[in-house]
Parts: C-alpha cells; structure tokens; sequence
C-alpha cells in the first residue's frame, strides 16, 4: 500500500471519528426521568425535577433525587435547578411531564407550548395531572422502584394500556390544536405512601374542567380506541358479580340528521372471556347468553351515562363535533349540546366447554 492510500484511510477514520456523538457516562450526568409542574401563585410556579444518580462503583445502586425551584418562566427555574445539582443536567431521558391539579385549572397551555418546541422532549411522552403537589409524588421515597420517576412513567404507561384511554404529548397536541376535539390526561394521586393512577382529566382547551374515576376512564377508553385488554364487571344478581375480560372492543359512531337535529347512533362490539362467574354453571349455554345480554345493557347504560355527562360538561373527548364536521354539516360547533345518543352494545363470550 502506497503512502497516498495510507494518508487517504488515516483522513476518512478521522473525519467519520468527528461524525461519532460524544458518549456520556452516567456517573458524570443527572439523568432528568420526570418533571413535575405546580401552582404557586397566578404568576410563577414551581418546578420538581425527578432524577436518578448512579453513585461510582461497579454494584451501586441508582439512588432518587428530587431538585426543585420556584419561577416564572421554564428557562430560568431550570437555571435554578441546574445550579443545584454537582451534575450536568441531561433532559433527553425525560418520561413523564406532571401538572397538579390547581395549574391545570389555571391553564397549560405556556408550559405545553415550551414542551413542544424543546427539541429535547420526545413527542411520545406522557402527559399527566396529579391530585395533590406533583412534588410531592416525585420527592416520595419508592423502593419498589430504582426511582419515583420510573415508577410514575410504568404505572401510567401500564394503566394506559389496561383501564384509561391512551394519550401522549402528540396527541395532546393534536386534540388540543385540532377542530372537533378537547383533550385528556391520566389522573394519578398519592394515598398515604402509595401512588396509583385514580382516573383521566378532562380539558376544555387547555383548562382543566373535570376528573372521571377509573371505571368512567375504563368506559371512555372502550368509547375511544379499539382495545384487547381490561376487566369490566356486571352484576347477576344480589352480591353477584361476573367478571369478563376484555379480549377485544371497537366503538363506531354514526351521525344521522333528524327533524328534532343530530342523532349519534354509538355502536359497541366486544369479545370477551368470564373470569369469574359468579356462581353460576357456565357450561350451560342459557347462562352464557344471560351474562352477555346482562353486560349489554351494563355497556349500554354506563356509555349512555358517561356521553351525556361529556356533554352536559361541554367537554368533547371522543370527537363528537369532528365526526358532525367530517359528514359536512356547517352548523357541526352549535349541535353538541343537543345531540341525542343511542347506545347498542354486542358482547360475545368465548368461554370453554360451551358448543358453538
């Protein structure tokens, strides 16, 4: 090999060397997990920072730390922060944003138009309100977990999947900057030393109107997207219950134009299997048929419920105006407060032993 094609290689290996992200080792970095939001007063706020440090050492354990300030504007209380920790602060690892309830009262969007125009913040994140001071969830002390952010970010994620509608920071976004929607939240709370996921937030814009517990979320969620898992229960008889589990639903709105205005005609299918049967003999095919039609009218009546509520609340999760704006009625934004809806449920429960 000549020394002009030894020179050649030598100057590629270095500039693709120039190419190569500088690598950071976690023991020198503040890895940033959650960032908590709380009200202070109508002109600042106050900032929580979860982290997780990994002490040197080949067997050491990450340990949490919670940095907090108290400002006016994102930038400077992350100053603030940064000033407290021995650590570059390294946001990219960022799971789970927390409002408290009162600021989201107050209104989000300021703190939601930062988060989307930080190149740092993935869009996929999770968005979260939270009963009580988000600082007092990231600064409880969790040995369940590495840390209080991850187990924030686990739970909500998991209960995303199995009991409340799923949403991240784009469709956020997308709801809250969209025609026909209003957006949503999981709700989380602290009871005691536990912290759990209680339920889903309601928006009016970037206002918080409302919270549902988690068997309304559990319904807005079989209402909102096609799902496979989750539990519902329905009641036999006295102080019998059955429990079926969820093994596939798809909801399907259908507007129709009347003389008295706008019929919703919502349409639920669901496949599921009974866990418990409540005592009754499942191998008996009249049983099977009694627990599907008494989950039918269970669906129909707490879907019934739950739209009339959205409605009363003037809050419109489910796109009820969007889907009035698709079939191209010009008066779509008046109609939704006087919408009627008609709920018709179809379960049907595979369950062993039974002949099809």
């Amino acid at each position: 090999m000549n020394g002009y094609k030894v020179f050649a290689i030598l100057l590629c290996m270095c500039l693709l060397s120039g190419c190569i992200p500088v690598s950071k080792v976690l023991e020198d970095v503040q890895l940033i997990q959650a960032i908590g939001y709380d009200y202070v007063n109508e002109k600042e706020f106050q900032v929580t920072a979860g982290a997780t440090y990994t002490p040197p050492g080949i067997q050491s354990k990450p340990q949490n730390v919670a940095l907090t300030a108290v400002g006016r504007t994102s930038k400077q209380i992350r100053q603030e922060i940064q000033a407290q920790s021995p650590r570059p602060i390294e946001i990219g690892r960022v799971g789970v944003i927390l409002f408290d309830e009162e600021l989201a009262r107050s209104g989000i969007d300021d703190l939601v138009d930062n988060l989307q125009r930080d190149p740092n913040i993935g869009r996929d994140i999770s968005l979260v309100v939270s009963k009580g001071k988000s600082n007092e969830i990231l600064s409880t002390e969790s040995e369940q977990h590495e840390s209080v952010s991850q187990f924030v970010i686990d739970i909500v994620k998991q209960n995303m999947e199995r009991t409340i509608p799923s949403i991240n920071l784009h469709h956020f976004l997308f709801h809250y900057r969209g025609l026909g929607f209003d957006p949503f939240l999981p709700l989380i709370e602290k009871k005691g030393d536990l912290i759990q996921v209680s339920g889903v937030a309601l928006f009016k814009g970037d206002h918080l109107a409302e919270t549902i517990d988690l068997k309304e979320g559990y319904i807005l969620k079989v209402l909102y997207e096609k799902i496979r898992k989750g539990i519902i229960e329905v009641d036999i008889k006295e102080d019998k219950q059955v429990s079926i589990q969820n093994l596939s639903s798809n909801t399907k709105f259908k507007p129709e134009k009347t003389a008295n205005g706008y019929t919703f005609n919502v349409r639920i299918k669901m496949d599921g299997r009974v866990m418990e049967g409540g005592g009754l003999d499942l191998t008996q095919k009249k049983n099977i048929e009694k627990i599907e039609k008494k989950s039918e009218e269970m669906l129909e009546k707490e879907a019934l419920v739950l739209l009339e509520k959205l409605q009363k609340l003037d809050v419109d999760p489910l796109g009820i105006k969007e889907e009035l704006r698709q079939e191209g009625y010009k008066d779509w934004k008046k109609q939704y407060g006087s919408v009627h809806f008609e709920v018709d449920a179809n379960v049907h429960l595979i369950q062993a032993g039974i002949m099809e």
